[in-house]
């Protein structure tokens, strides 16, 4: 378990490296490396649990990436139809939203 979060984080690193090479600073190549799979994975990885018990990692995987393309532009759109503006932070907030609340239900369902 050790070992695969140590590749995690070096390969985080070797891209954000990669990405600082280009016309981006530090922080805007640290910001897109980690802010990828904070929205276009992690929403949909934890809801994928809610509605598929067992199914092969990679399915899941890929099952994540479409669950979460589909999940947070629904939420930030009608969160913009209600009067919240779309910046960083409601970006944030709105994905930390969803995450927790998918955990809720998870841990609830579980049970």
């Amino acid at each position: 378990m050790k070992n695969k979060i140590l590749i995690t984080i070096t390969t985080l690193a070797i891209i954000t490296r990669i990405l600082s090479f280009t016309n981006l600073t530090f922080l805007e190549s640290l910001r897109i490396t980690l802010g990828t799979p904070y929205v276009l994975f992690l929403p949909g990885y934890i809801i994928s649990f809610i509605f598929f018990k067992k199914i092969d990692i990679i399915e899941r995987i890929a099952l994540s990436f479409a669950l979460s393309i589909a999940i947070v532009p629904l939420v930030i759109f009608y969160l913009n139809l209600i009067g919240m503006k779309i910046n960083l932070l409601s970006s944030i907030l709105s994905i930390a939203g969803i995450i927790i609340l998918s955990l809720l239900i998870l841990k609830k369902k579980n049970i």
